[in-house]
């Protein structure tokens, strides 16, 4: 998990007033966690973590999705559910630019201020190099994703069921797995 920690120079810890998190990924949400522990009693701080989801993704369950063993909205955790009762205002907005020497960041639907910035946007999908594999398959790092591989397979099965053509059905049902990564 890619995390970058940015303060305004000069900026005193003790004095902290505003922390922003960007990101509802596992970082993003251990750094809210973590950070309402440690400010829970302290009115001075003001703890927001962004994110463009209103939902965190249990990435480690994509497959299951994708897979039809379990339900499409079952990997998905609300954010504000999660930071109930704790010291974390969660924010739903794409942020579209960051203006680090002015210590702002804007989103679609507003500007946000911080004193201390975290940037937990997570991280992307790599095929290694394998020809092909980006722009000829179905990529499984999202909760998107992990929906239109679901779909994609379910079509498949129909098509399957509906042809008589023994070789055809064979096609519709072979697929390929590139990578061999937890999901």
């Amino acid at each position: 998990m890619n995390i970058v920690f940015a303060a305004r120079k000069g900026t005193d810890v003790k004095k902290m007033k505003k922390v922003v998190i960007v990101g509802g990924s596992y970082a993003g949400v251990k750094a809210g966690k973590t950070l309402h522990k440690i400010f829970k009693k302290n009115d001075d701080v003001e703890i927001t973590l962004i994110d463009k989801n209103p939902f965190h993704t249990l990435m480690t369950e994509l497959h299951e999705v994708a897979g039809h063993r379990t339900e499409e909205d079952s990997i998905k955790i609300d954010l504000r559910k999660i930071f109930r009762g704790r010291k974390v205002k969660v924010v739903t907005d794409e942020i579209t630019c960051c203006y680090f020497s002015q210590n702002k960041i804007e989103g679609k639907k507003g500007e946000y201020e911080y004193d201390y910035l975290i940037l937990a946007l997570g991280n992307q999908a790599n095929f290694f190099g394998v020809t092909g594999a980006e722009e000829h398959s179905h990529k499984l790092w999202s909760y998107e994703d992990a929906v239109a591989l679901r779909h994609h397979i379910e079509n498949m099965f129909i098509k399957a069921a509906q042809t008589e053509d023994k070789e055809e059905r064979k096609s519709l049902l072979t697929f390929a797995v590139c990578g061999g990564g937890f999901t």
